[in-house]
C-alpha cells in the first residue's frame, strides 16, 4: 500500500512562490509519480471565498484522472459549515438524521455555506465510507506576557475523521484521514479515539491512520509503542524539522519506505509511506 498524506493549507502558495498557473495539475503530476494507492488531504477547502469557491478535493481528483488515466474515487468531510474568512462556525449537520435527510445540503460532505476539513482520494474501489466526530478543545488563552494586549485567545475547533475501506489486489484497508487539534492534551485524546474507532470498524480490513497529528513523534510513539509508525520532517516546508504528519498501522504491517514531497502550495511537505501488510 502506497499512501500520501498532504496538508494543503487550502491551496496557499508555498513560501517564495507566486500563484502557479495550474497548481492542481502540477500537484497531480508530483503525486502520480509516487504511484499512490490513496491520497489523504488535510486543510482542504470546499467552496470557500478565500480559495475561489472550489471543491478542492474534486479539483485534485479531476487533475489525477487526467494525469493517470484512472478514475479517482474521492470524498470530502467538513469540520464545520461556514466561511472561514468571516469566522463562522455553524454546525456541519442538523441535530437528527431525519432532519439531515430532509436538508442534505447541511451534511458534512457538502455543506451549504462552504466548509473546511479533510479528504481522501483513491483509484481503487471503495467498499464504504465512514466518519466520526473527534470533539473540540476547550477555549483557552495563551498568556506569554503580563500585557493583556499580547494575550491570544483560541476557540476550540471541532475535528473529525474520514475513512474509506479501499479494496486492492493486496487486500482491504480501512484508511482514515484526520487533522488533530493544536492543543497536545486534546490531540492525544483525538488520536486515541481515531485509532480505536478505526480498529473497531475495520473488521477484516487492515486499519491505517494518517494525517497531520500536531503531535511530536515521541508523544505519538509513547501512546502506541506497539504499532508500526511512519513519519518524516514535513513542517515547515522550506526547512522541515517537525515530524507532525504521521502514519499508524498494525504491528503486522512493515514500513518499506518513507519520503517527503515538496509541493507548489502549502506550508507542509507531503508525507509518502509505502507499507506491506
Amino acid at each position: 500500500m502506497r499512501i500520501i498524506s498532504a496538508n494543503l493549507e487550502h491551496g496557499t502558495p508555498a513560501e517564495g512562490q507566486t500563484l502557479p498557473g495550474n497548481r492542481w495539475q502540477e500537484l497531480a503530476q508530483l503525486f502520480a509519480a509516487f504511484r499512490p494507492d490513496a491520497i489523504c488531504l488535510q486543510e482542504v477547502d470546499y467552496y470557500q471565498l478565500r480559495s475561489g469557491f472550489q471543491d478542492q478535493t474534486r479539483t485534485l481528483a479531476t487533475a489525477l484522472n487526467k494525469e493517470t488515466g484512472q478514475v479517482w474515487q474521492h470524498r470530502f468531510l467538513s469540520f464545520f459549515t461556514g466561511q472561514t474568512a468571516f469566522g463562522l462556525r455553524l454546525p456541519v449537520a442538523l441535530t437528527t438524521s431525519a432532519l439531515a435527510n430532509q436538508h442534505r445540503f447541511f451534511q458534512a460532505n457538502r455543506p451549504l455555506l462552504g466548509g473546511y476539513g479533510v479528504g481522501i482520494l483513491t483509484p481503487h474501489p471503495v467498499r464504504r465510507w465512514v466518519s466520526a466526530k473527534l470533539g473540540a478543545a476547550p477555549p483557552r488563552i495563551k498568556i506569554a506576557d503580563p500585557d493583556p494586549r499580547t494575550w491570544k485567545f483560541y476557540g476550540g475547533q471541532t475535528r473529525s475523521l474520514l475513512g474509506a475501506e479501499i479494496v486492492t489486489a493486496n487486500g482491504r484497508f480501512l484508511l482514515g484521514s484526520t487533522h488533530l487539534e493544536l492543543g497536545v492534551a486534546t490531540a492525544r485524546r483525538q488520536l486515541v479515539r481515531s485509532w480505536e474507532g478505526l480498529s473497531l470498524l475495520a473488521g477484516k480490513a487492515t486499519p491505517l491512520l494518517v494525517g497531520d497529528m500536531n503531535l511530536r513523534e515521541e508523544v505519538s510513539r509513547a501512546l502506541y509503542p506497539y504499532l508500526s509508525f511512519a513519519t518524516a520532517p514535513t513542517f515547515p516546508a522550506s526547512e522541515p524539522h517537525f515530524q507532525i504528519d504521521q502514519l499508524f498501522a498494525p504491528p503486522t504491517c512493515q514500513i518499506l519506505g518513507i519520503d517527503t514531497i515538496q509541493m507548489p502550495i502549502s506550508d507542509h511537505r507531503a508525507l509518502f509511506v509505502e507499507l506491506q501488510s
